[in-house]
């Protein structure tokens, strides 16, 4: 049962081009600014960015999904879901060490990506609503944000 569940995830990641993925890891600080216009535009450069390498990204990350977690492996994969009418960027900060992720998705749409395992904070702005939180990723993380 868990091979058909499997195997049916995987075809429908390869079936859906609404899934951008890129190695998106960045070397600025997230954005404090609270303004519309500059969280939009930051959107577009990170989305733009996304979109390189993304057939490969799409099979690594699969590739964490399907299989079971290697613990020598420092990478896993992140599957976000924004069920918002709004474009997100989730920041993703290491508690330790360097590592910032500035993941785009596009609204009502999915992402998908290739990080770090470790510990981070999550932030987001979804449709002027904050998200925030800290994980330990030591698996592939799946996320769903929307607006109640």
């Amino acid at each position: 049962m868990k091979s058909f569940f499997l195997t049916s995830l995987f075809f429908l990641f390869l079936s859906c081009d609404i899934m951008p993925i890129n190695y998106p890891v960045y070397g600025s600080t997230p954005s404090s600014s609270g303004s519309s216009a500059s969280e939009s535009r930051e959107f577009s450069e990170l989305w733009e960015k996304d979109q390189l390498n993304k057939k490969r990204e799409t099979a690594e990350v699969l590739t964490y999904l399907l299989n079971d977690t290697d613990p020598k492996d420092k990478f896993t994969g992140a599957v976000i879901t924004n069920e918002s009418s709004c474009n997100i960027i989730v920041r993703l900060v290491a508690i330790k060490g360097e590592q910032i992720y500035n993941l785009p998705v596009q609204r009502n749409s999915k992402n998908q990506f290739k990080i770090l395992k470790g510990s981070y904070t999550l932030k987001s702005k979804i449709c002027n609503a904050n998200y925030y939180t800290q994980k330990v990723i030591s698996d592939p993380l799946i996320l769903k944000l929307g607006v109640n």
